[in-house]
């Protein structure tokens, strides 16, 4: 296997260095539960989120479901407030990471996050990482979300990168569109919502099962 050369790396979060993925199939089923609707496969809900639909859970109501959006919004609103709690406050990471995160940052590469979710990701403090990562590009900074190259190439010019100097790591297709239409390189993990056949299915130029296994591919 080639080697990766690069100074900069940039990690999704969601499923690639936080344990978080399971969390959101959870809400999906409560919302589901609140508006009487029978529980879906974990693998519908995940297939929803690797392609990034917009407004997902109404992807999950049946048809004919009386205006769907506004009981989505109505449940939203009364359970958001918990639910981010949960997700700052109960978000683990991923085997192998932070012990990743450290070595990486010890041997000289400049890290960045460039996520769907917001910026502030209070578990990375939790965690003890946040002053490792040289740019946290969330959705409020974007006016694209992935798989558009935005939250990438902001994230590069946090770090002072060409795109050939970097390459982008993460659980899903619209991650490796993303780092592909950013032209960074492209290293999909298998610890969130993809199997190793869709990763191969999107041309990922790494697959791994984790990022704790990233050391290997790195030129240092």
């Amino acid at each position: 296997m080639s080697r990766i050369h690069a100074t900069g790396l940039i990690f999704d979060v969601d499923g690639t260095l936080a344990q978080s993925v399971e969390f959101f199939y959870e809400i999906a089923l409560e919302v589901l539960a609140l508006a009487g609707i029978p529980p879906v496969p974990r693998d519908r809900v995940y297939e929803l989120m690797r392609r990034g639909v917009e407004n997902p859970l109404v992807q999950l109501f049946p048809p004919g479901y009386p205006n769907p959006a506004d009981r989505i919004k109505r449940i939203t609103d009364s359970r958001m407030d918990a639910w981010l709690r949960r997700y700052h406050e109960e978000t683990q990471a991923v085997p192998g990471s932070l012990e990743l995160l450290h070595h990486l940052h010890q041997h000289g590469f400049q890290l960045g996050i460039a996520t769907s979710s917001g910026r502030a990701l209070p578990f990375l403090d939790t965690w003890g990482v946040r002053h490792l990562f040289n740019g946290i590009v969330g959705r409020e900074d974007v006016t694209h979300r992935k798989p558009h190259p935005e939250p990438v190439l902001k994230c590069l010019e946090h770090l002072q990168l060409t795109p050939h100097q970097a390459v982008y790591i993460g659980d899903s297709p619209i991650d490796i569109q993303a780092g592909k239409a950013a032209g960074v390189a492209t290293v999909g993990v298998l610890t969130g919502t993809s199997t190793d056949a869709v990763m191969r299915q999107e041309q990922a130029d790494y697959i791994l099962p984790s990022i704790a296994e990233l050391p290997r591919l790195l030129a240092t």
